[in-house]
């Protein structure tokens, strides 16, 4: 996951370590920042196996790691970009991340990439609505958890539904040309 992000961010500029971090945190939040200790040994194994080209830079004191995407990381970008999103806990993270290329990528994949988001965001919504139903039919359960629990999922509801709007959106501007 952390790789298409990589790979999908030096598409458009050679970065250094920090610009990377910054531009993750901008994208998926500060819940899903990555260290410098796991980011550092991501850019050495990218580096090892052809996608990028690392260069030390020294400045005002500092040292600087430049990352620059090479022809096979442009091949593993377009490959892990394109590769389905597996439904699991990181799913909305890898959504995130491929939304985040976009512009990089041809008028179909992009509309590809965003239905396939929309029925994982029409699946969560799903969810959601029987989890709802669930909590209004617990006569055993403290009235107070009850009233709780539902506010927590209209809050998630309401997250997933503009999700789902900020989705058609953005699929309608695509076959209308955009």
């Amino acid at each position: 996951m952390y790789d298409l992000f990589v790979l999908g961010q030096l598409m458009d500029q050679d970065m250094t370590g920090y610009q990377l971090r910054k531009a993750l945190k901008a994208v998926v939040g500060t819940e899903q920042t990555m260290s410098y200790g796991v980011l550092y040994p991501l850019l050495e194994r990218l580096a090892t196996a052809g996608s990028l080209q690392l260069t030390t830079e020294q400045t005002a004191g500092r040292t600087k790691k430049w990352a620059a995407i090479t022809e096979t990381g442009r091949r593993s970008f377009h490959r892990l970009v394109l590769t389905p999103v597996v439904i699991n806990k990181q799913a909305q993270l890898m959504f995130q991340i491929k939304c985040s290329c976009l512009h990089l990528l041809k008028t179909a994949e992009k509309v590809t990439i965003l239905q396939d988001f929309h029925a994982f965001t029409q699946g969560q919504l799903g969810q959601l609505r029987e989890i709802q139903a669930y909590f209004k039919d617990r006569p055993r359960m403290q009235p107070n958890d009850v009233v709780d629990e539902l506010q927590i999922n209209q809050l998630q509801q309401l997250r997933a539904q503009a999700q789902a709007d900020w989705i058609t959106t953005r699929l309608t501007s695509l076959t209308e040309g955009e």
